[in-house]
């Protein structure tokens, strides 16, 4: 199965020779590298013109003549790759030698879509920091059995091809998290993969994920919310947050109908784009229902309340679930106390970790609740 790499630059030749060496290193290497650089001013364009007159496998270097930003720079980059599968790179990181050949392996099931694994955060001279995810994820994942705000990052990525004529379609995306903006590539990705396959992931450390002062997004040492933490999410106002998720739900079922009638993907494709919009279009329902029990009157926050335990929002066996404790806490603080919770709760961060799947519905072939 060959495999291309689709790596983006700008300014990156402070790191950019050793994360090319680790990739002329790989136990199984690629069929080519496939570069868009988004109008580098340092010695990047050198770096890899040089590197290109001797690496085992094909570089392929274009130059935008605007700058794209990440997001589109990725996306052009990986519409111009060949290959059967495409891994994201970016320019800093170090990929240890087993990578490709361990990723490759997880695509042998004909089911998974995309296919991630964890990685070592470091910092610029290579000490270590942290793992990346420090919990495992299920090995494999079915289509539509995942959280819907879980996601993957890009550097982490490896994906079939057949994804990409999706990508026209990136301009009607947008971010859960930050309002306003269109999703990361690696979250546009990671929602088709989760939404139309299944999912793989490989908790062996397979990258080093650099940390310096030119990263285009930092991560640091992660921790476990405290006690007071978690009480402070209780009582936080999420009505607008509610809203949001509504929003960008609907939004990913526009996007999947959308799908469900593009004739350059695949008619397996287009009939699971079709269940997943379902799916999302629902999800919309629950949460605009939510965002009531924040906001509404007295009536109607019962009655949004009444709907969404009549629909079984927080049982088992529900497509999506918020799960026994969300029902506790929709009761208390939203029907019961969301006048108070309005005017005197925190600001409500970012983010809907109650929000999971219950059994797979769609695999098991029951109707999407």
């Amino acid at each position: 199965m060959n495999i291309s790499i689709a790596m983006t630059t700008y300014n990156g030749a402070a790191h950019l020779r050793e994360q090319l060496e680790s990739l002329a290193a790989q136990d199984l290497l690629p069929t080519e590298l496939v570069i868009g650089d988004d109008g580098s001013t340092d010695d990047t364009l050198t770096i890899i013109e040089d590197f290109a007159k001797t690496a085992p496998f094909a570089v392929h270097i274009h130059r935008n003549a605007t700058r794209l930003g990440y997001r589109l720079n990725f996306l052009a980059t990986a519409n111009r790759c060949g290959s059967e599968l495409i891994s994201f790179c970016d320019q800093d990181d170090i990929w240890l030698p087993q990578n490709l050949f361990r990723i490759a392996a997880c695509f042998e099931d004909p089911e998974v879509l995309l296919a991630f694994h964890n990685s070592k955060i470091v910092d610029a001279r290579r000490h270590p920091v942290s793992p990346f995810y420090a919990v495992p994820w299920p090995a494999v994942s079915p289509r539509l059995t995942l959280s819907p705000w879980l996601f993957s990052y890009g550097f982490t990525q490896t994906f079939r091809a057949s994804l990409l004529p999706a990508t026209p379609l990136f301009g009607k995306t947008q971010d859960y998290a930050h309002p306003g903006e269109a999703a990361g590539h690696d979250l546009f990705f990671f929602f088709l993969a989760a939404s139309l396959g299944s999912v793989c992931y490989i908790h062996d450390t397979l990258t080093e994920y650099r940390v310096h002062a030119g990263s285009t997004f930092g991560a640091g040492k992660r921790t476990q919310p405290g006690f007071l933490d978690r009480w402070r999410y209780r009582l936080e106002d999420r009505s607008e947050i509610y809203e949001n998720f509504a929003e960008v739900a609907a939004g990913n079922s526009e996007l999947l109908s959308h799908l469900s009638c593009l004739q350059t993907l695949t008619p397996a494709l287009r009939g699971r784009a079709a269940e997943a919009a379902m799916a999302w279009r629902d999800l919309a329902s629950l949460y605009n229902d939510r965002a009531k029990l924040c906001a509404a009157s007295f009536a109607g926050r019962a009655a949004a309340f009444l709907r969404l335990h009549g629909r079984g929002a927080y049982g088992e066996t529900s497509f999506w679930t918020f799960g026994h404790k969300a029902m506790v806490k929709d009761l208390a603080l939203g029907m019961l106390m969301a006048p108070l919770v309005k005017r005197f709760g925190r600001a409500a961060s970012r983010g809907d970790p109650a929000c999971r799947r219950g059994r797979n519905v769609l695999a098991s072939g029951s109707p999407v609740s």
